[in-house]
């Protein structure tokens, strides 16, 4: 048969045929080509999407990991500022010397009105004590009041139970106006029993005196406090009424240095 199709010419009965077959095939194939398009289509259209959602799936990894990097090196510039600050607050020619430090991070905050506290993750195992001074890199942030094995409890000068003895600076030749430093239940810090003929002007420094009466206080002296926000003088009173700006920032605050004694 194959061999009479190619010695016979174009007009040949078996070219005849062929073309009889091609014309009722032809149809039928072009039909089921257009049946199966769709089909087609539809298969790509479902590999395209899976691959697009493969992609997207790759890219919001990446982009968790781009985030979380960049949240860590953040993380670490902060960390670093705060320590340089402390170590330019101990260079300070009025900050006290020889003072035995333990660093320590805030792990926790008191949920209640009544108190300013926090709480640091260094207790007794490192040498902290009650009544231990804490500072950062701005100034004093309060005293140890309750300490366990590995954390401690730190109450701040804001406090309502805070009381601080404290100087103003520069003075005069006398000295500097000395008072104790308060907290209260709004978080407003006062200078309180500052004689009202004593000199105090708005911008002056509010510093730890170091001395509580005759007694030394558990607050060595030259521990940057705050300050003079405002001075009140009432002839009827005998003290002055001032307000004082802590230097520290207590909504900040993270790493801190415990004076250990």
């Amino acid at each position: 048969m194959l061999t009479l199709y190619f010695r016979e010419s174009d007009s040949g009965p078996a070219h005849a045929v062929q073309g009889v077959v091609l014309s009722v095939v032809q149809p039928l194939q072009s039909g089921t080509a257009r049946v199966a398009q769709p089909f087609r289509n539809g298969w790509n259209w479902v590999s395209d999407l899976f691959h697009a959602k493969s992609e997207n799936g790759q890219l919001r990894v990446e982009v968790r990991q781009l985030r979380a990097g960049l949240a860590q090196q953040l993380t670490t510039q902060d960390e670093n500022a705060q320590l340089r600050a402390m170590v330019s607050l101990q260079k300070d020619p009025l900050f006290p010397k020889a003072l035995q430090m333990v660093a320590a991070r805030v792990i926790a905050r008191s949920t209640s009105a009544w108190y300013s506290t926090v709480t640091i993750d260094a207790g007794s195992n490192a040498g902290i004590a009650v009544y231990d001074a804490v500072i950062n890199g701005d100034g004093l942030v309060g005293r140890v009041t309750k300490v366990s094995p590995t954390a401690a409890q730190v109450t701040l000068i804001t406090d309502q139970q805070s009381y601080v003895d404290a100087v103003v600076l520069p003075g005069d030749l006398k000295g500097g106006a000395q008072g104790i430093l308060a907290g209260s239940v709004t978080g407003d810090t006062t200078l309180q029993y500052v004689d009202k003929n004593a000199k105090v002007q708005v911008g002056q420094y509010v510093m730890t005196s170091g001395t509580s009466g005759r007694l030394q206080s558990v607050f060595a002296r030259g521990i940057p406090i705050g300050q003079v926000d405002s001075v009140g003088r009432q002839e009827v009173e005998l003290y002055q009424s001032i307000a004082v700006r802590p230097f520290v920032d207590f909504h900040k605050l993270d790493v801190v240095q415990v004076i250990v004694r």
